[in-house]
């Protein structure tokens, strides 16, 4: 997958950037330099016409910018069994990373595909803090949508995606109670500390190991790890693979033990591959289908 091979890269230059930034950290908020965890490609590489999938081009405003994104569809005529969001990860846009959920779509999902600002074809440029005002966006979206039916939502997230998921669901209700419920959320390979994952990416280069104290001014409310213990009625899929290069697996053992600690229904699954490549294997797949169906139900809002 282009997404998941390059996906290493951009988290690998990482400190590369943050070095260019150290001298300019004085005039540049602190609450900015989460643009620098963001690397966008604007050119489109694939459509779901290349992988033979139903979809329709969905474009939502967020704080007056243009988002244009894909919605995935299971085979013509047949009702969709729930509604995915998916979040992809840091680097480049949703056509290198819909390999990841075009699958599901013969399984009688579908899949809302959603690319930030400064991604693909969406205007803009990403934080952190933009970043969930255009997940919310796309959810205000789906919620319009499904409104008065019973299919279930699930919020699936990969790498930077999984973090995202964590932190929004957490803390939606308590920005907009009509918004539709969250039956359950999936995250891969997710970070559970943005400085964190930013120290690491740092000491694997020999230009910045001595340079890592720009990597704690990230700002850190946003931490899944701060986060997580609230989702007490979300059932919570986590997986990641000891083998990842990108985010260590340290990240899912510090998000599992503060699930475990809190007694949330979480379970647990390691994955094949290096970084987001877990879905390549069908008994991660198979995990996956299980998991979304033992927690699909009535959702009629």
């Amino acid at each position: 997958m282009r997404g998941t091979s390059n996906l290493a890269h951009n988290i690998s230059s990482i400190p590369i950037r943050l070095l260019l930034i150290f001298a300019l950290i004085t005039s540049v908020g602190c609450s900015n330099l989460s643009s620098f965890l963001f690397f966008p490609h604007q050119q489109h590489y694939k459509t779901p016409n290349d992988l033979n999938v139903e979809y329709e081009t969905v474009t939502l405003e967020s704080e007056g910018f243009k988002l244009v994104n894909w919605l995935i569809k299971p085979s013509k005529g047949q009702s969709p069994k729930g509604t995915i969001l998916y979040l992809h990860g840091n680097g480049e846009n949703i056509s290198t990373h819909i390999n990841s959920v075009a699958w599901l779509t013969k399984f009688g999902y579908e899949v809302f595909l959603l690319d930030y600002r400064g991604y693909g074809l969406s205007e803009g440029g990403s934080t952190l803090r933009s970043a969930f005002i255009d997940i919310q966006s796309a959810h205000r979206w789906i919620s319009t949508r499904l409104a008065g039916s019973e299919q279930s939502f699930f919020v699936f997230g990969q790498s930077m995606g999984g973090a995202l998921a964590i932190t929004y669901a957490a803390n939606i209700n308590k920005t907009d109670e009509d918004l539709r419920t969250i039956n359950a959320l999936i995250s891969e390979s997710a970070p559970a500390n943005w400085p964190q994952v930013a120290r690491e990416a740092m000491r694997k280069h020999w230009l910045t190991w001595l340079v890592q104290v720009p990597a704690s001014l990230i700002e850190s409310d946003y931490n899944p790890e701060k986060h997580i213990s609230e989702l007490k009625q979300t059932p919570i899929l986590l997986m990641h693979s000891k083998n990842d290069p990108v985010v260590d697996y340290r990240h899912f053992t510090q998000l599992e033990a503060i699930a475990k600690q809190n007694d949330l229904n979480i379970s647990s699954y390691q994955t094949l591959g290096l970084h987001t490549q877990g879905l390549a294997y069908e008994k991660a797949r198979k995990t996956l289908l299980n998991f979304l169906a033992s927690n699909s139900g009535t959702n009629a809002q």
